[in-house]
């Protein structure tokens, strides 16, 4: 109507405010660092040694167990002792850092961010970031931030041994490709097709009487119940009674998808259907995590995937060359792999020789930054043999390298 005063949303005049409260982004699938603990029974044994005395390197032993027959009835031991034994592996420690800092006072004055709060919020999110990343990215055996920066070592680097890596699968009906034996390589999965490299239960069963069969076993994990943790969090809230001992495997969406097509009475879903909760809290409701032959089975995208694109791009394989320039194991042409994780007790060493620490201070006389850096190492657990510098076989992580199908 003419003569009416009106503004429009561009007019310099109008006004915006800005909500006063962030929306929280919630670090969601952080599932290895409630599994740090510093006795035995923790899936990732945690070692604090370097934190009050000087060094890099921090060496874990391991027991060999007596195996001799021994002697029988009025048997002389004179001659016949056994060695102790006593295996070892070292993990070096070295620096992660990082900082925020502030442009200016103008650039201050134009937000009503408050710099200092927010850096402490954004570093405190980012340190536990960095450490689940380095903690799933050495349990999958690869490399230090995936290549792409070799000047940070925190990963003490390891490629899954021979014989703690599978590569294959299972089809929906749950019988075994390539007649139950793996592979050797991912490159090689294809001659198989897809639909029989898939993840399954019937796959997550023979791994599970693989990991029994080790020499040493794989120990299952003490598990305590962690219903009433945070959501979002659960190295947050009460921690309740023991659980039992479980094997944790780590899966990603796409295998879980696999699984929930399996197909047959012995499958998951009629399994589950029959002898899980009833109602909403049944996992096929749910959409929960879920329990099978004794193991505790998560689903977890930070899961390494690997597509193949006919190359040898650091992208399309898991192993690396020496130079870490390109994949010595490419996965084929637009064959999409997911390296599964298959965790039991001490399957893995941590060693902290400083905790993250916070400095503030001003560059150019009063421009501030925040800053946190710490010292720590993680490395798979891998022995050497009594006496010597020969590593053996990887003794807490079987790596489950299956094919998966991308949704459409």
């Amino acid at each position: 109507m003419a003569g009416e005063t009106k503004f429009a949303f561009g007019d310099p005049r109008a006004q915006t405010v800005w909500e006063k409260y962030l929306f929280e982004y919630f670090p969601q699938n952080i599932m290895l660092t409630p599994l740090m603990g510093k006795d035995g029974n923790s899936c990732i044994h945690v070692n604090k040694e370097l934190l009050s005395k000087p060094g890099g390197t921090v060496i874990l032993k391991a027991r060999q167990r007596l195996d001799g027959a021994g002697v029988g009835d009025d048997g002389d031991t004179t001659g016949h002792a056994q060695q102790i034994k006593r295996r070892n592996m070292s993990i070096s420690v070295h620096e992660r850092a990082t900082r925020t800092q502030s442009a200016g006072i103008l650039s201050e004055q134009l937000t009503d961010s408050d710099f200092r709060v927010d850096s402490k919020l954004e570093l405190g999110d980012w340190i536990g970031e960095r450490i689940e990343n380095d903690l799933i990215t050495s349990a999958a055996g690869l490399y230090n931030e995936n290549s792409s920066s070799s000047e940070i070592e925190t990963i003490n680097e390891s490629y899954p041994s021979s014989a703690r890596i599978y590569y294959g699968g299972q089809n929906a009906a749950g019988v075994l490709g390539n007649s139950g034996a793996s592979y050797g390589t991912d490159a090689l999965m294809t001659a198989g097709t897809t639909a029989n490299n898939l993840f399954g239960t019937k796959l997550l069963e023979m791994i599970k009487r693989r990991a029994i069969a080790c020499r040493p076993r794989i120990a299952a994990v003490k598990l305590m119940d962690l219903s009433k943790a945070t959501k979002f969090d659960p190295r947050t809230g009460p921690v309740g009674p023991l659980m039992g001992y479980f094997y944790v495997v780590l899966i990603s969406p796409l295998q879980t998808k696999a699984v929930r097509a399996e197909t047959g009475a012995t499958g998951w879903k009629q399994a589950t259907a029959e002898a899980q909760n009833r109602g909403n809290k049944n996992p096929i409701f749910s959409g929960s995590s879920f329990l099978w032959d004794g193991c505790i089975v998560w689903e977890y995208d930070r899961i390494p995937t690997r597509t193949g694109a006919d190359g040898d791009s650091l992208a399309e394989g898991f192993l690396l060359n020496a130079g870490r320039t390109a994949t010595t194991d490419p996965c084929a042409n637009t064959t999409t792999v997911a390296r599964a994780l298959f965790m039991g007790r001490q399957a893995m060493g941590f060693a902290w020789a400083h905790k993250p620490s916070w400095h503030e201070d001003f560059y150019d006389a009063n421009k501030r930054f925040v800053k946190t850096d710490m010292l720590y190492g993680v490395k798979r657990c891998n022995f050497n043999a009594h006496g010597t510098e020969t590593p053996q076989q990887d003794e807490g992580i079987y790596c489950i390298d299956t094919e998966v199908v991308a949704d459409a």
